[in-house]
């Protein structure tokens, strides 16, 4: 149902979208996978628009309209997200139970009037805790931009369910 409008152009059909066809080539295409792939990376600098990118794909996923190539993205960046989402809860998990866990091991040292000495598990479990955080978020962006520059060209992911890259 699209009409022309005075201009030339066509105008919003009852779907919500201008024929793609129809749209003038500036160089830059923003597929709907490529927002979501932006507010994914955009979460770096604001903590919360991976939220947002989440939302736009299930709902974006879910339309009628919506291309195969485009599914394909979703579903990779859907699970990117949860994986992501659930490594972060248990890594967060470990680290409180390690570190709950060497508190109360120092309390009854203490309490048994052992001599008190330095715990190199403390430091492990920091400077661990750190690695491991810096390789999810490098696994988080590196799936993220791997979507990106496939739906750039219109591409299709070619397996959306991998829990790696």
């Amino acid at each position: 149902m699209m009409s022309e409008r005075e201009d030339g152009s066509e105008a919003i059909g009852a779907r919500g979208s201008a024929s793609r066809a129809a749209a003038p080539s500036t160089g830059v295409t923003l597929y709907r996978p490529i927002i979501v792939g932006a507010l994914y990376l955009l979460t770096l600098f604001t903590g919360f628009s991976v939220l947002v990118g989440l939302i736009l794909a299930y709902v974006w996923r879910g339309e009628e309209e919506t291309a195969g190539w485009e599914n394909t993205h979703f579903t990779y960046l859907i699970r990117t997200f949860w994986i992501g989402f659930w490594v972060a809860i248990l890594m967060a998990v470990a680290m409180i139970g390690t570190a709950l866990a060497l508190s109360t091991s120092s309390t009854l040292a203490s309490l048994a009037m052992v001599e008190d000495r330095e715990d190199p598990a403390i430091a492990v479990l920091v400077f661990g805790g750190l690695a491991l955080w810096l390789v999810m978020c490098v696994w988080f962006f590196v799936r993220t931009i791997r979507s990106l520059a496939n739906a750039a060209s219109q591409k299709a992911f070619p397996n959306p369910k991998t829990c790696l890259f």
